[in-house]
């Protein structure tokens, strides 16, 4: 059950003072009957501000009942029982149902507290001073309702308005939440085509020569390059797989620069004739120590993915340029692939948008298009972080 508030313990303490200082003073030497009821007209409305905030309505009810029949009783007897404090039982009821409850209720309340002022005790009052009491009373109870109204209006507008924040604030969120599972998506997407992509074309180019050669030396070639081809992948995969399951804690998704040299006799292994200008082995393992991994990624994933385009659209032995080098100021790497005998890149696929995506958000540049009689792939990537400075 819940508690009244200390507010309405103490109206409640000052009624039941109001009541036991009318039995000692009245009812004590003289008990007549209309002095009981009076007393326990007292009592009820004690009780009644004593509940008025756990028990709004059925308090105010009470309330106005009791001063009905207060008033009844002394209208109907020749005793003049004076102007008990307690009347103020009235507006404090008439704040509780306008502050908290329906229009409705405090409407009533007021036009039953201004109907009641003219019936009321203040009547009683000698002298020609009950006119004043009773506008005294009626002001007061216009006064209350106009405060407690205008409260609960400004309480119904903050209310609305967090509610209105809140329902935005759970749009925004959910909006934010759809964002990142469309990034990751495309994310894992990215990295799915990255690592399938590049090894199936150079399986079926190696395959289909063995099946167009026939001997048996082009056969145990081709079958060695499909088993390291398929390793690499399977290898990355793994790892791929590794970073979703664990939240990618600590695990990085090929940014192993180290294999470009692989990537390389790869795609010369799938009979593209490559001119390939690469780093030697000294400046790799330092650019693998000081890049951070979402630029090595992107290096390693760019060279990987122009390789593939030219494993599939270059045709028969097809002649093609890789550079991968250092800018100037060290502060960024420049990947060029060219094609000399394709016109026709993979605009039909995801691999070169993919690519796009992946430069741009490691903060890069990134173009391909027909170059001449040939396809080039042009990137710039930045390579320094506040961690690797």
């Amino acid at each position: 059950m819940t508690r009244p508030p200390i507010a309405d313990v103490a109206l409640a303490a000052c009624g039941a003072a109001l009541s036991a200082l009318y039995a000692v003073i009245v009812l004590v030497p003289s008990p007549a009957w209309h002095g009981v009821v009076f007393f326990l007209l007292h009592v009820g409305l004690s009780v009644a501000l004593l509940v008025r905030s756990t028990h709004r309505r059925a308090s105010f009810v009470a309330t106005y009942a009791l001063l009905a029949g207060m008033a009844a009783l002394m209208s109907g007897t020749s005793i003049n029982f004076g102007v008990s404090p307690i009347i103020l039982c009235a507006p404090l009821s008439l704040y509780k149902v306008a502050r908290h409850d329906p229009t409705a209720w405090g409407v009533s309340a007021l036009l039953l507290g201004i109907a009641g002022a003219f019936v009321s005790p203040l009547n009683q009052v000698p002298g020609g001073a009950s006119g004043g009491l009773i506008a005294l009373m009626i002001l007061g109870m216009v006064g209350t309702y106009l405060w407690a109204s205008g409260r609960r209006r400004t309480e119904l507008a903050h209310v609305d308005a967090l509610a209105r924040a809140r329902a935005e604030h759970e749009r925004e969120a959910g909006r934010r939440v759809a964002q990142a599972e469309a990034d990751e998506r495309a994310r894992i997407a990215r990295e799915i085509h990255d690592i399938v992509a590049h090894s199936l074309a150079v399986v079926n180019v190696q395959a289909s020569t063995a099946l167009a050669v026939g001997t048996e030396a082009h056969m145990r070639d081709s079958l060695a390059g499909v088993r390291d081809s398929s390793k690499s992948a399977l290898g990355e995969l793994r790892s791929l797989v590794s970073v979703l399951r664990d939240d990618g804690a600590g695990v990085e998704v090929s940014g192993d620069l180290h294999r470009l040299a692989a990537l390389v006799e790869a795609a010369r292994g799938a009979g593209v004739r490559l001119d390939a200008d690469l780093p030697d082995e000294g400046k790799i393992a330092t650019w693998q120590s000081r890049w951070p991994a979402p630029a090595r990624l992107a290096v390693v994933r760019v060279v990987q993915e122009g390789l593939s385009n030219v494993i599939k659209h270059g045709g028969p032995s097809p002649d093609a340029m890789l550079r991968v080098i250092e800018d100037g100021d060290s502060d960024s790497c420049r990947v060029e692939i060219r094609n000399d005998a394709c016109t026709q890149g993979d605009s039909s696929g995801f691999g070169l948008p993919g690519l796009r995506e992946r430069v741009t958000l490691a903060g890069g540049e990134f173009d391909a298009g027909p170059d001449g009689a040939g396809f080039l792939v042009r990137a710039r990537i930045p390579v320094t972080s506040k961690e690797n400075p």
